[in-house]
């Protein structure tokens, strides 16, 4: 029973879910702005390895895992977060700006580390990652896409706004994913009940034969039929020796008239 109660703890996603279908919807939408923002680093070997082909191949990935895998082993997400976060390191320290570049790596760490120990096990609410996502949109809308948009002096180019748009879908994707995640429910364990000891087989006893015990008025009248029967033996007895004396009788009486 144990056994079986921890190979079903852990979490996973239906396929169906409407939070899935938009995480998946905007990963899409991600990769294709990565690619249509990039194509000026598409003959640099080292940026497109970094800056297009490992977010490219990361979001990819978590597509077909989320959608084939979400059900039966969510855990195999880990792999795509941790390249996406990686990703987003080797973004932030092509920057100027050492202040944001700590920031985007802290970020990145802090959301790599709660992803992968809420799938391992060690987190056992889904409700971090939805924070900690939501944490850091909030930070790239704030901070750096609605002051890189409304800057009319130094207006964004099309590759730097197709860039941090794919991060935004990319993060507003990962929210989406953290809020379809499901916790799987263990069975409660039955209350073990008392041992009964093995029944005591009793081998029925040999059937005696009952003497019927007879009334009162039972041996009454059997004394009475006894004695009836008597008297009639002595009746018969009485009568067999008068007719042996009639004959007697007779004889004598015949001699003497001779």
């Amino acid at each position: 029973m144990e056994k079986e109660a921890k190979k079903q703890r852990g979490f996973y996603v239906e396929k169906g879910s409407f939070f899935v279908h938009a995480a998946v919807i905007l990963l899409a939408l991600a990769m294709a702005a990565r690619l249509l923002g990039t194509m000026a680093l598409w003959s640099d070997a080292f940026k497109f390895a970094t800056m297009i082909a490992l977010p490219v191949i990361s979001a990819l990935l978590y597509i077909l895992f989320i959608l084939l895998l979400g059900r039966i082993a969510l855990w195999s997400t880990i792999l795509p977060v941790l390249g996406g976060a990686g990703f987003f390191i080797l973004s932030a320290t092509s920057g100027t700006d050492q202040l944001r570049m700590i920031i985007c790596i802290v970020l990145a760490f802090v959301a790599a580390f709660v992803y992968t120990a809420t799938l391992a096990g060690m987190i056992r609410t889904k409700w971090l990652n939805v924070i900690v996502f939501t944490l850091i949109l909030a930070y790239q809308i704030i901070f750096l896409a609605i002051p890189a948009f409304s800057d009319q002096k130094d207006p964004i180019s099309f590759a730097d706004g197709m860039t941090l748009l794919s991060s935004i879908c990319i993060i507003l994707a990962m929210v989406f994913a953290s809020l379809a995640i499901r916790r799987r429910k263990v069975p409660k364990e039955a209350a073990e009940l008392p041992k009964i000891k093995d029944p005591v087989v009793i081998k029925p006893e040999p059937e005696k034969e009952e003497i019927p015990q007879e009334t009162p008025i039972e041996i009454a009248e059997e004394s009475h039929e006894t004695q009836s029967e008597q008297a009639v033996s002595l009746d018969s007895a009485s009568v067999a020796e008068e007719t042996q004396q009639v004959p007697a009788e007779t004889e004598q009486a015949e001699e003497t008239q001779q």
